[in-house]
């Protein structure tokens, strides 16, 4: 992937600027990530950030629901999905739901944002803001250091929105090609409760749980690229969304 030529001209003065909060620190959460591969930092970014982040995520994003068979994906628009049937969309969820017993499988609504940005598409969401956080000189210091991998030289993003029977099935993040070298998850999501589901679970060799991260709000969660893990299936009751800006930290 092209590194893009990162421009935050479109920050407007009402705005606040992207940025970490003070308490953020690298080394302790260095340490944790030596320890086990993993680590979740709490209170990432600065509070009106986070804020800011969550009202575009909630009322400016244009959603689409994203779903794959297999190697292939599919990306549907909102106004796509409504034009549908409903039987029609009864029928695709029971498939999708069919394969995931037995293969991977995801579904959950995202927006592309390294894409769009690459595109010259929507760069005035906040959301692109941190997207530019992430690729600036200081925060790629902080993940190299944060690793211990001075390779890392990227970071791609997605918005995620997780709701009722969304979920991703067990993987590893491991593409060749790819240069992953961590994964992260950017929580941005209000008193979510753990048996809602949306839990970001670890995996061993065995298929146990070894350790989940319930969705908190302005928490960064990083982990060492590969390792198995898996999003739990979003219950029936759950009427909330679980909103995030994941991706990787990569080698270009």
């Amino acid at each position: 992937m092209t590194r893009p030529a990162w421009d935050n001209s479109r920050m407007t003065s009402s705005s606040p600027p992207a940025s970490l909060h003070e308490s953020f620190d690298v080394t302790r959460a260095a340490a944790a990530y030596r320890q086990s591969g993993r680590v979740q930092i709490l209170d990432a970014l600065t509070p009106p950030c986070a804020e800011r982040v969550l009202a575009c995520l909630e009322s400016e994003v244009p959603w689409q629901l994203h779903f794959n068979d297999g190697a292939k994906t599919y990306d549907l628009m909102q106004d796509q999905v409504r034009s549908v049937p409903e039987a029609n969309r009864v029928l695709l969820l029971d498939a999708i739901n069919a394969k995931a017993e037995t293969r991977f499988q995801y579904l959950f609504n995202n927006f592309p944002m390294t894409d769009a940005y690459e595109a010259g598409r929507l760069r005035e969401l906040y959301i692109m803001r941190v997207l530019e956080l992430l690729n600036s000189a200081p925060f790629l210091d902080i993940a190299r250091r944060l690793t211990g991998c001075p390779e890392i030289g990227l970071v791609d993003a997605q918005a995620t929105l997780y709701r009722s029977g969304h979920f991703l099935t067990c993987h590893d993040d491991d593409v060749h090609g790819k240069g992953r070298i961590a994964a992260y998850v950017l929580n941005f999501t209000r008193e979510w409760r753990a048996d809602w589901g949306g839990v970001l679970h670890f995996l061993g060799a065995d298929d146990q749980v070894v350790e989940g991260y319930v969705p908190r709000f302005n928490a960064l969660n990083v982990f060492r690229v590969p390792q198995r893990h898996a999003v739990s299936y979003v219950a029936p009751f759950t009427r909330a969304g679980r909103y995030s800006i994941s991706g990787w930290l990569r080698a270009p």
